[in-house]
C-alpha cells in the first residue's frame, strides 16, 4: 500500500494511494496527518477503508509533501556500500557513520531542488529511507523490522565543498532544499528482501548510479537498532540509509547537478522520486 501526504486546493491532507488517484483518509480516521495515523497504529484500517472506496482526487492534481510532513528526527548513514570500501585493507568500518538532517534540507516530489548561490557543486545520493511506525528505545536487531511503518526514497543532496568548510560536514548536508524525499511511503509488508532492491539514479533520463541493497554494509536491522542506543525512535522518524556509489563527485569530471537538470531516482516497489534542479 502506498500512503501519501499531498496539498490540494490548499487544504493539506494524506490518503491511500489507488488507481491512479487517491483516497483521503483525513475524511475517514480521526488522525489529522499520517504520522498520527501511524502512531495510532491505523495503516490496516486505512488499507481496509481504501479497499472499498472509489479515490476522491487524480494524483495529477495534488501538491505532493512528504509522506510524513513533519518528521522529529532524520538520520542518514555515511558511505554504507561496499562500493565506497571496496579497496580498504581493513574491510570498511567498524560502526556506521550518523549524521542528522533538518527536513528543510528537502524538496517534495516535484519540488526544485536548489542549487545555492554559493556553490556549484551541488551532489546526488539515492537512497532508501526507512519511515518509523513506533517508539522504540534499546531494540533488538532482530526485532527491529517490526518498528518500521514503510519504507520511502530519499536523495541525500550535498554540497559538496561546504563538507569541508571546517570540521564537520553538518553545513554540506543541510543546505536549504538540497536533496529530497517522496513521492510516498510504501507499506512495509510490500517489500519481501530488503537485500533485493535496485537503486537507480537518473539526470535528464542519463544513469548515473545502479546498484543492489545487497550491497549495504550495516543493514537496515542493525541500523534501527544501534541508532535506538543513543536516541529514542519515535513515530515518523526517518532513517537513510546510504547511496550504492556512483554520485557526481566520483566522475571525472565531477558531474555536478545543474540548474534546468530532472533527477529521477527509481526503486521498485515503491516508485519513482522526480525533481527539476533550480538556481537560488
Amino acid at each position: 500500500m502506498k500512503l501519501i501526504s499531498y496539498r490540494h486546493k490548499g487544504r493539506e491532507t494524506y490518503g491511500v494511494v489507488k488507481d491512479g488517484g487517491i483516497v483521503d483518509m483525513s475524511t475517514r480516521l480521526d488522525h489529522p496527518s499520517l504520522k498520527q495515523a501511524i502512531a495510532g497504529l491505523s495503516v490496516n484500517e486505512m488499507e481496509r477503508l481504501a479497499s472499498s472506496a472509489s479515490a476522491d482526487v487524480a494524483l495529477e492534481d495534488v501538491e505532493h509533501m512528504f509522506p510524513i510532513t513533519t518528521p522529529e528526527k532524520i538520520f542518514c548513514i555515511g558511505r554504507n556500500y561496499r562500493a565506497y570500501h571496496e579497496v580498504l585493507e581493513d574491510g570498511g568500518p567498524k560502526w556506521p557513520s550518523i549524521f542528522p538532517r533538518f527536513a528543510s534540507g528537502f524538496a517534495a516530489h516535484g519540488e526544485g531542488i536548489v542549487r545555492p548561490s554559493v556553490s556549484e557543486q551541488l551532489d546526488y545520493e539515492g537512497e532508501i529511507g526507512v519511515i518509523i511506525g513506533k517508539s522504540g528505545r534499546h531494540i533488538p536487531e532482530e526485532n527491529a523490522l517490526d518498528y518500521v511503518a514503510g519504507y520511502t526514497i530519499i536523495n541525500e543532496g550535498s554540497v559538496r565543498d561546504w563538507q569541508s568548510k571546517g570540521t564537520q560536514n553538518c553545513p554540506g548536508k543541510n543546505f536549504h532544499r538540497s536533496g529530497s524525499i517522496g513521492p510516498w511511503m510504501t507499506t512495509r509488508d510490500e517489500v519481501d528482501d530488503l537485500d533485493a532492491l535496485q537503486i537507480k539514479t537518473t539526470v535528464n533520463g542519463e544513469t548515473r548510479q545502479d546498484g543492489g541493497s545487497d550491497m549495504m554494509i550495516f543493514k537496515i536491522p542493525f541500523v534501527i537498532s544501534h541508532i535506538s542506543k543513543f536516541t529514542w525512535l519515535e513515530p515518523g522518524d526517518m532513517i537513510a540509509t546510504g547511496s550504492p556509489g556512483g554520485s557526481a563527485i566520483e566522475s571525472d569530471p565531477p558531474n555536478w547537478l545543474k540548474p534546468g537538470e530532472e533527477i529521477s531516482i527509481m526503486i521498485e516497489p515503491f516508485g519513482t522520486l522526480t525533481n527539476p534542479i533550480v538556481a537560488e
